[in-house]
């Protein structure tokens, strides 16, 4: 499949690597502290390896011992950890379940799994409501969240009341702002080709 969609002749064979997705039950046990791919790891395309690097420091620094190990700090910072790994998990899960895909196993399999509870909260919270939450510790803000859901074809059933109790005049005002200031951010961002060429240009061999 990857092969019949790659157009010339390729530099190498494709490699299948495995891994096993999960997280540490304790972070941190005892005087041994896991980081990073040794802590957990979710999958490759929605790479959050180096961010979870930092956050365990960072929440290491936060609590580091001084003169002893303390076990509310231990018990702190596995909260904190696992709580992450399982925003991201869902986030990642979402992109796979949240599809209008049908057209092969793989994809009637994801649309159709059980899902964990947490997710589906936020899926039949954005559904219903049309309302998405920054849970605290979510490396994922709202509109991350929001720009999947819709993306993936998931729509809300209702909008926000107050749109109600404006004119007509009002909220052509607040959606022609609102425009504005997205395009006028665009506007200053440079093109993908752009992007490549300043950052990470490939070189010849």
């Amino acid at each position: 499949m990857l092969l019949n969609n790659i157009e010339g002749e390729t530099l190498t064979k494709p490699r299948v690597i495995k891994f096993r997705t999960g997280q540490r039950s304790q972070h941190w046990n005892k005087n041994c502290v896991a980081l990073g791919l040794a802590a957990g790891f979710v999958e490759p395309l929605e790479s959050t390896a180096i961010h979870m690097v930092q956050r365990g420091i960072i929440r290491l620094l936060q609590m580091f011992p001084v003169g002893g190990i303390r076990q509310p700090d231990v018990i702190e910072f596995n909260k904190q950890m696992s709580d992450e790994y399982v925003f991201i998990r869902d986030f990642v899960i979402m992109h796979y379940h949240v599809t209008e895909r049908e057209d092969t196993d793989f994809w009637r399999q994801c649309k159709n799994m059980a899902i964990p509870q947490s997710l589906q909260h936020r899926l039949d919270l954005f559904k219903q409501t049309g309302r998405v939450f920054q849970q605290a510790g979510d490396v994922f803000a709202e509109n991350n969240w929001t720009q999947v859901m819709l993306g993936q074809g998931l729509m809300p059933e209702q909008y926000h009341p107050i749109v109600d109790v404006m004119s007509d005049r009002e909220l052509t005002h607040f959606l022609t702002g609102l425009r504005a200031r997205t395009d006028n951010i665009v506007s200053q961002l440079p093109s993908h080709q752009q992007f490549i060429e300043n950052y990470c240009k490939a070189e010849s061999i």
